[in-house]
């Protein structure tokens, strides 16, 4: 009975070092969407598979430290994040057959990868919903404050991580 209880504590601790690797990839296309968008568009067609696999990986982990069935998660998880890599591609076909511009196809693209990353929260683990709507608040930001962008994210990714250890530390000392 000892190894599922040290099991559960470690998967916390693995899903917080998959979000905050997820975060940093984020944050590299933030800067990459916001200097460059054409850069930025191919940059998040290569993440949803990275985001895909990690929230796969994160789903898989859970069903079998719950006892759950693995290949009704992996199912769930390749159809949800396949719908999301289609409609990143469909936004760069958009893009490239000059239906939409660069700079708009760069933000449909971060707001198309936060809402699969944020449903994949809200089905699979919460720490994507987290996730997902930082990157929900950069598109906003982008959009609204490009000027001041950098000086609003870093702060908020700062209270984000500081949130996440905060609650872990509040968890470890109640056991």
């Amino acid at each position: 009975m000892a190894e599922p209880q040290s099991h559960a504590v470690s998967h916390p601790r693995q899903d917080e070092l998959i979000l905050i690797g997820l975060t940093i990839l984020a944050i590299i296309g933030i800067a990459l969407t916001d200097f460059d968008r054409y850069y930025g568009l191919r940059y998040w067609l290569v993440m949803v598979p990275v985001f895909a696999g990690a929230s796969i990986y994160a789903g898989w982990s859970r069903a079998r430290a719950e006892g759950e069935n693995p290949a009704k998660i992996l199912r769930v998880q390749a159809f949800h994040w396949l719908a999301s890599a289609l409609a990143v591609y469909l936004v760069y076909l958009l893009q490239i057959t000059g239906r939409m511009n660069k700079e708009a196809a760069g933000l449909v693209t971060l707001l198309t990868v936060a809402l699969g990353t944020f449903l994949a929260g809200v089905h699979f683990s919460w720490r994507f919903c987290v996730l997902g709507a930082v990157l929900f608040l950069t598109v906003v930001a982008a959009a609204f404050l490009e000027t001041f962008f950098w000086v609003f994210l870093i702060p908020a990714l700062i209270a984000g991580v500081a949130m996440v250890l905060l609650k872990r530390k509040k968890a470890v000392e109640l056991k």
